[in-house]
């Protein structure tokens, strides 16, 4: 093995990367950055995550259609390993939306294993004389929250396998939070990510949810009257989250990075909603970011939907 390991770097395609974002990992992991899709089901046809335009599927949900979502295949991921290793890689990290939002974590892992027995490498953590190790992380989020992990992936890069993983899991614990507010919670609903009960309550009584990623878990963070009154919440509990991370050991020299999600093709397609958290959150920090979330993702919190993810950063 060389002196300096090269760790090549997989995600998931929930993990949508901007221009900036990915200048960033190609100069951290010398352009050895790859994903691997996830599937979208909309009526009986199938697509694969990044090909298929956000605007179009939040149109089609709109007008009824039938949409599911499929994590990869574990050869796709396999695949994807063989590809970093053949290609120089000595190393490789692997960081899927959380594990218990999707089956893409086990996915990921069981991949690991496999090329590792094949090649009589070692998977799953650091890697040793004359091995390669491959790590795969659960974001413990997704979307942007996934892209703030991958940061800490290649502001870390280059300290090897084992401080990287180390640090992206510790980022994924304490460093970052996502709140979110949908148009409906029947999306949610439908693909098992809250109770038939609690849809039915929010239709009922004409609740506006605001709803956390808690340990990778979709949980209830308020119910308001408004979605005014939703926006401000979710930057307020975006802002409370701050100030609990800044408490946590490791926190003196990082930076918050503020992050408006929305599911249309554009900020300009951005709903009422996402433009109130925007204007919110641009009050409370200085710079703030805007991105499209994956379609997949879209799937389940539905069109209309806005959220906030923050974080700290080196």
């Amino acid at each position: 093995m060389r002196d300096c390991a090269v760790i090549g770097l997989i995600l998931d395609s929930t993990v949508r990367l901007s221009d900036a974002d990915r200048e960033e990992l190609d100069r951290a992991f010398a352009g050895r950055v790859h994903s691997v899709d996830l599937t979208v089901t909309v009526d009986e046809a199938e697509f694969q995550d990044s090909q298929l335009d956000p605007s179009e599927l939040c149109s089609r949900m709109r007008g009824g259609s039938t949409v599911r979502t499929s994590m990869p295949a574990v050869e796709d991921f396999a695949a994807a390993i063989r590809e970093q290793l053949d290609g120089g890689a000595d190393e490789v990290i692997i960081i899927t939306l959380s594990a218990e939002m999707s089956g893409t974590y086990r996915a990921a892992t069981a991949a690991a294993a496999q090329v590792a027995q094949e090649r009589g490498l070692e998977a799953d953590g650091g890697g040793s004389e004359g091995t390669v190790g491959i790590r795969v992380i659960d974001s413990q989020t997704a979307s942007a929250g996934s892209v703030g992990i991958a940061h800490w992936a290649a502001a870390n890069a280059h300290l090897g396998l084992t401080a990287c993983g180390d640090a992206c899991e510790k980022a994924a614990a304490q460093f970052s939070a996502t709140c979110f507010v949908p148009e409906t919670l029947e999306y949610l609903h439908r693909g098992g990510r809250i109770g038939g009960a609690a849809a039915l309550f929010g239709r009922a009584l004409k609740i506006v949810p605001v709803l956390q990623v808690h340990e990778g878990r979709v949980e209830p963070a308020a119910r308001v009257r408004t979605t005014a009154k939703a926006a401000r919440r979710a930057v307020d509990e975006a802002t409370a989250a701050v100030a609990e991370m800044r408490t946590r050991e490791g926190a003196e020299n990082l930076r918050v990075q503020a992050t408006v999600l929305h599911p249309e093709g554009t900020a300009d397609e951005g709903s009422a909603l996402f433009r109130a958290i925007l204007q919110a959150a641009r009050a409370q920090w200085e710079h703030v970011d805007t991105a499209v979330l994956s379609t997949v993702v879209t799937a389940h919190v539905g069109p209309g939907s806005a959220g906030i993810e923050v974080r700290l950063v080196p």
